[in-house]
């Protein structure tokens, strides 16, 4: 008898070894590295087939909507048939609500490895949703789950949690990485065959990441995360990775008593809706996929008698301040080496772009010389360490937005005013060349 041959995969990253390592040589873990006897025997698999790109048919590739337009945007437009969507997020945010209130558009099959019928139905009457298509499947093997898509081929199946699937075939406990890689593996490919969409729902480490082996995000079509603060009631589900669409859309949703509702005004979570002359605030806008939303930078610029002031930022690259802070001090003769700069983007929402350099830059003077930015007044512009104002991405759609939260000035890039002049804004347009500008402007 040929002797059993064993590997050591790591459950950080999936790596395979053939002995033990106290820290993984591929990504850095300590103690993630496992060991995994496989079976001896294991299925023969059959040859693909081959098919000539032609002659595949659309027919039957219609997107599912959900009834929920937020998540449909995320998902490019609604759920592909047989895709696999692998939900992530901290525990309570709202994985298991958002998957619940999907599967009554669909009649679905509900696999729950972590809570009793009884749990679920409890969840489901306080958030008000009609349970009489729902079917709750409480097995926890996948052999069952596969067979259930292939006999009864439900419309949608939501799987909650990814990681209490193991298979009666494989010797390693629920939840390690070969029991995740495998079960994700030949779900995947049952609803391939089938067509009949999964929702997988996946637990995160400390660290922010989905449990189990990073090649699990390879094997799902679509992986999104949920984002927000227990503190606030407002959820962001961004797209990391989408096969069938585009990877920078959010969807915003509202924590309620009856569940996750969707925000219909983008804006109001991120712009105080009261009307505010304090130092330190300032409006830019931001694009994300085919939102445009308008958020508010806040600054707070304090004494320090300390030799080294702080830098934070909250919502902001601190990088991006740091050097936002030096090109002021530099170029604009701001003094803020004896200066703490506080950086906070209200609503929760983080901004991944330079276009709201300015926004940052104003609100910092407005903050340090105690002088408000006026009211109606959006910002938009890149700033390079020669203190010049650069131009930015789709200026005309942001210009747009403006127009729409009735903002009546704009300061912009100089290269850009024939932009915003062409999408329409009514109001003044100032274009700037430098900070020093800008600053003169808005004083």
């Amino acid at each position: 008898m040929p002797r059993q041959k064993t590997e050591y995969i790591c459950a950080s990253c999936g790596a395979v070894f053939s002995k033990w390592h106290g820290r993984c040589p591929e990504c850095s873990q300590w103690n993630t590295v496992e060991l995994h006897a496989p079976d001896a025997e294991k299925d023969k698999k059959s040859a693909g087939s081959m098919i000539s790109l032609a002659d595949v048919s659309p027919e039957g590739a219609e997107r599912l909507m959900t009834g929920m337009s937020e998540f449909n945007i995320v998902c490019g437009g609604g759920i592909v048939p047989g895709s696999v969507i692998l939900i992530g997020g901290e525990p309570g945010i709202g994985k298991s609500t958002l998957a619940l209130q999907i599967s009554e558009y669909f009649d679905a099959v509900y696999v729950s490895g972590e809570e009793s019928p009884f749990q679920i139905k409890q969840r489901a009457e306080r958030i008000g949703i009609k349970t009489g298509g729902i079917r709750i499947f409480t097995g926890t093997d996948v052999e069952d789950v596969i067979s259930i898509i292939d006999r009864d081929r439900p419309r949608l199946i939501v799987i909650d949690s990814i990681q209490t699937i193991s298979s009666k075939e494989i010797s390693a406990p629920p939840g390690s990485v070969t029991q995740i890689r495998e079960s994700a593996h030949r779900i995947s490919v049952s609803a391939k065959k089938s067509g009949v969409p999964v929702m997988l729902i996946g637990h995160i480490t400390k660290d922010g990441t989905i449990a189990g082996p990073k090649l699990l995000e390879h094997i799902v079509d679509t992986v999104l995360y949920f984002e927000g603060n227990f503190s606030k009631e407002y959820r962001i589900l961004r797209a990391f990775k989408n096969r069938y669409g585009s990877v920078n859309e959010i969807g915003l949703f509202a924590m309620t008593e009856k569940g996750l509702a969707e925000v219909k005004d983008k804006n109001r979570i991120f712009l105080n809706p009261f009307v505010s002359s304090s130092p330190g605030n300032a409006i830019s806008s931001a694009v994300e996929g085919t939102r445009t939303i308008l958020f508010e930078v806040q600054s707070l610029v304090s004494y320090t008698s300390f030799p080294n002031p702080r830098r934070m930022a909250d919502g902001f690259d601190l990088n991006r301040l740091i050097l936002i802070a030096a090109v002021l001090e530099k170029h604009a003769a701001l003094k803020l080496n004896t200066f703490d700069v506080f950086i906070n983007v209200s609503g929760g929402f983080q901004i991944n772009e330079t276009s709201a350099d300015l926004a940052v830059a104003m609100s910092i003077f407005s903050s340090l010389k105690n002088v408000p930015v006026p009211d109606g007044l959006g910002l938009l512009g890149e700033i390079s360490l020669s203190g010049e104002i650069r131009p930015v991405s789709m200026c005309g759609r942001r210009v747009k937005e403006f127009i729409h939260s009735g903002f009546g000035k704009i300061i912009i890039p100089s290269g850009d005013v024939d932009e915003a002049a062409a999408a329409g804004f009514g109001g003044e347009i100032i274009g700037v060349k430098n900070i020093n500008e800008a600053i003169n402007k808005l004083v």
